[in-house]
């Protein structure tokens, strides 16, 4: 049940983040691929919040750094439900996932070890930065971006789901 809620929220982090780099880079010119209830509002306009120098860390969009977290948090699931294997995450990897394990059918998921340590961390850090950005949204921008607040949503989520797992 964890590798699902993990790979679902994942999922929706990672449309969002690629919405969001369509947008950085001048894709998407009115927020038309996104129901108006979330971004499409006077006011609201994903195209416009991805233009501040808010949404850029060490001048990289933040939007790829999510797809980055998001496939990685992917990759770590996905190589864990036994049966699945990906050779070049395994042989970087090999050996370091293990320990616990919580078993939900044909899930079985190995949660501790240096890789998922590494992804507490990084999860960590986007609650931070999400904080932060939602700070810059409300009060230095003056803006609502509900879009945005689902990823930071997303983002606790995550967080939430992989430290509650070590344990």
């Amino acid at each position: 049940m964890i590798a699902l809620l993990i790979v679902a929220l994942s999922l929706a982090g990672l449309v969002i983040s690629i919405y969001f780099t369509f947008a950085y880079y001048g894709r998407v010119k009115k927020s038309r691929w996104v129901p108006e209830i979330l971004c499409a509002r006077e006011g609201s306009s994903c195209v416009t919040v991805v233009q501040t120098p808010y949404a850029r860390v060490f001048g990289v969009p933040n939007s790829l750094l999510g797809i980055v977290y998001y496939l990685a948090v992917l990759v770590w699931v996905f190589d864990d439900i036994e049966g699945w294997s990906f050779p070049i995450w395994t042989s970087i990897a090999g050996g370091f996932i293990g320990s616990i394990e919580v078993g939900m059918g044909a899930m079985e998921l190995h949660f501790s070890g240096p890789v998922h340590l590494l992804l507490v961390l990084a999860s960590l850090g986007t609650v931070v930065l999400g904080f932060y950005l939602i700070y810059a949204l409300r009060r230095l921008l003056q803006t609502d971006c509900p879009l945005c607040f689902t990823a930071h949503a997303i983002n606790l989520a995550i967080f939430v789901l992989l430290f509650l797992s070590a344990g």
